[in-house]
């Protein structure tokens, strides 16, 4: 069971959790967003050309990770993981990679600018990812959680008309929010706009599902 702030911040789930910082290739994050994440003392690694932009923002990057497409490969030669699969995209190499290498924890910058498509695709790339690892993308106006059937159930504390949506990121046949504005119990959800623009009512919402949704919170 995951527990949430209403700002999108895990609360200690384990203290000795393994936590990663994957930087993408688009729009640099602002400070507000780096300071959301709280980036210090966690490995950092560079999504093919994130890895750049990463290191012009001031930060030290562990490894890269992609086709290599993007980025400045000499200056990087002794940190690439070069994973060439053209039916993924790096954001879904790297995240594989990590989730695989054990990393409990996942926070995703620098997904926003850039083509529309690549947005999608990042989004995309939640759906395939492997569960048991908790991932959540940054943006400038609040923070997209994966939930995962694996997670059995997810509580979030939103204020009293504080705003969320719900996306179905595969076909699910139960789904149940509760402790929301509009509640659902049990009901069937395809990516649609069904679940946009729910409000929280100043307690815990539980949201649980048998598949992969996308529980956007904004700042």
């Amino acid at each position: 069971m995951l527990t949430l702030l209403s700002t999108g911040r895990l609360l200690p789930v384990n203290g000795d959790s393994m936590r990663v910082v994957l930087w993408c290739n688009g729009d640099a994050p602002s400070a507000k967003v780096i300071e959301r994440v709280g980036i210090g003392g966690f490995q950092i690694f560079g999504v093919d050309g994130g890895a750049d932009k990463a290191r012009t923002a001031g930060y030290e990057v562990h490894e890269v990770i992609g086709d290599m497409d993007s980025v400045d490969t000499e200056y990087w030669n002794d940190s690439i993981r070069e994973i060439s699969d053209v039916n993924s995209s790096d954001l879904s190499k790297a995240l594989r990679f990590v989730i695989e290498r054990g990393f409990e924890e996942i926070d995703v910058l620098g997904i926003e600018g850039g083509s529309f498509g690549h947005q999608l695709g990042a989004i995309g790339s939640m759906a395939e990812s492997p569960g048991g690892s908790l991932v959540r993308f940054h943006h400038e106006s609040g923070v997209t959680h994966r939930f995962h059937p694996s997670m059995d159930c997810m509580e979030v504390i939103i204020d009293d008309g504080g705003i969320f949506s719900v996306f179905a990121l595969t076909s699910c046949n139960r789904v149940s929010i509760s402790g929301s504005k509009w509640e659902i119990k049990d009901e069937s959800l395809e990516f649609s706009t069904k679940g946009l623009s729910n409000q929280g009512k100043g307690g815990v919402v539980r949201i649980s599902a048998d598949g992969v949704l996308a529980v956007f919170l904004e700042d």
